[in-house]
């Protein structure tokens, strides 16, 4: 065979085999994978934060920070303000720290329109028991617009416990007890008093 042709014929083979391979690295990943971040701001506090080319200001007062579990929770009442247009938007963020060797960290935005909902619903959870279901386990659940996810369960020993979660794909779950999940809704009754006053 000719050794151009002969030469061709290697080329060739390697871009067949080798070509797919190579197509397949991927670059560098400096945001969270699509499916984790949503296409639209579900909330007015996210709407500005996610603004580019903008002076955005955010005023904040600190409610509450609580351990529970080896997870820090902090709550605050928070106004943020783009100077550009005078958007302005109120309400709460509440964050969830997993302390350790290997920290991670999500936050939620409640909005101020969501904050009557929101307490409506711990509530509401919490007042849950066996009695819904003639099953062995019972479950409620509720989620505010920023993935801030709360849940009453029956444990198979100790009776019935809370978990609060925040985040998509990366989510942070502190586990409480129905006495910390009414510590946090007095809390924020106290925070919604103070953005009453500013609003």
């Amino acid at each position: 065979m000719n050794p151009v042709r002969l030469a061709l014929f290697a080329v060739m083979l390697l871009m067949v085999f080798c070509g797919p391979v190579l197509a397949q690295r991927s670059g560098p990943e400096f945001r969270r994978p699509l499916a984790c971040e949503p296409l639209e701001p579900r909330t007015r506090l996210e709407a500005i934060e996610s603004r580019y080319e903008r002076v955005i200001t955010k005023g904040f007062s600190h409610f509450a920070t609580m351990t529970v579990r080896g997870i820090e929770l902090r709550l605050d009442a928070i106004e943020m303000k783009d100077s550009t247009d005078s958007t302005r938007a109120i309400g709460l963020v509440i964050a969830l720290w997993e302390l350790g060797e290997k920290p991670r960290e999500n936050r939620s935005f409640i909005d101020y329109q969501e904050i009557d909902r929101l307490l409506k619903g711990m509530e509401s959870v919490a007042r849950v028991n066996e009695t819904i279901t003639k099953l062995a386990g019972f479950e409620a659940r509720y989620r505010t617009l920023g993935d801030l996810e709360i849940n009453v369960f029956r444990q198979t020993r100790s009776g019935t416990a809370a978990s609060l979660s925040s985040g998509i794909c990366d989510r942070v779950t502190a586990l409480l007890t129905l006495d910390d999940l009414e510590k946090l809704r007095g809390h924020i009754i106290e925070a919604k008093a103070r953005l009453d006053e500013i609003k």
